[in-house]
C-alpha cells in the first residue's frame, strides 16, 4: 500500500537537492549551447578536416550515453591521465558535451532552413560571411531553434539525475539515500518524480508556446 504520509515529513530533505540539480542543468546547457554554435557552423562550412572533426564530435556524443562519460571522467580520467576533477565539473562537463552535440544539430537545422535568398541579399549589401551569419541568418534561426532548445533543456534536467551515480547530493541521490533509510523506496521515488515533474512541466509548456509562436510567425512572413 502506498503511504506517502510515512515519508512526507522528509520532503524538505529532497528539496535540498533542487539547487544542485538546477545548477548542473543550467551550466551544462549554457556551456553546451555556446560550444554547439561554432560546431554547427563548422559542419555547414564544409572546410576539409574541420567539418569532419565537427561531425565526429556530434556523432560520438549523440551515440554514446552520458552516464558512460560521467563514469569515465570521474573514475578513469585520474588513472589514465592523472587529472582529478571534482564531481560537479565532471557531471556538468559530460552533460555539456552531450548537449553540444544535440544543440549543434538543432542550430544546423535552423541555419539551413533560412532561405538562400537571405544569404544572397546580404552578400549584395557587401557583408562578409561572418557578418551575414551574425546579423542576417542567426536572428532568423533563433525563432526556429527556441522550441527544440527548450525540449533539450527538459531532457537535460532529467539527465542531471545521473549525477547520483557518483554521489552528488542532487534530487535523485537524496532520494536513494532517503529510500534506504526509510525502507519506503516507492513512496520516496514518487516524491522524487513529483519534484522533477514540477521542474520540467513549465518548460514543456514553454516549448509548446514557442513552437506555436514560431509557426505563426512563419505563416505571417
Amino acid at each position: 500500500m502506498l503511504r506517502l504520509d510515512a515519508v512526507i515529513g522528509d520532503f524538505p530533505t529532497l528539496l535540498l537537492g533542487v539547487p544542485l540539480t538546477v545548477g548542473i542543468t543550467l551550466v551544462s546547457f549554457i556551456v553546451g549551447t555556446v560550444v554547439a554554435l561554432p560546431i554547427a557552423v563548422a559542419r555547414i562550412a564544409q572546410v576539409p578536416g574541420v567539418s569532419q572533426l565537427a561531425l565526429g564530435w556530434i556523432e560520438f556524443f549523440r551515440t554514446t550515453p552520458p552516464l558512460m562519460h560521467i563514469v569515465w571522467g570521474y573514475y578513469a580520467l585520474p588513472v589514465v591521465v592523472g587529472i582529478k576533477l571534482d564531481a560537479f565539473t565532471v557531471v556538468a562537463g559530460a552533460l555539456a558535451c552531450s548537449t553540444s552535440a544535440q544543440m549543434a544539430e538543432i542550430f544546423r537545422g535552423g541555419i539551413t532552413a533560412v532561405p538562400r535568398g537571405q544569404w544572397d541579399a546580404s552578400q549584395v549589401l557587401g557583408l562578409s560571411p561572418l557578418q551575414r551569419l551574425w546579423w542576417v541568418v542567426l536572428p532568423q534561426t533563433l525563432r526556429l531553434v527556441l522550441a527544440p532548445s527548450c525540449n533539450t533543456l527538459v531532457s537535460l534536467l532529467k539527465q542531471s539525475s545521473l549525477a547520483a551515480v557518483i554521489a552528488m547530493p542532487e534530487i535523485m541521490n537524496r532520494g536513494w539515500i532517503l529510500a534506504s533509510e526509510t525502507f519506503r523506496p516507492i513512496e520516496v521515488l514518487t516524491l522524487v518524480a513529483f519534484i522533477y515533474f514540477v521542474l520540467t512541466w513549465p518548460l514543456v509548456l514553454l516549448s509548446a508556446a514557442l513552437e506555436r509562436r514560431s509557426s505563426l510567425a512563419f505563416r505571417n512572413d
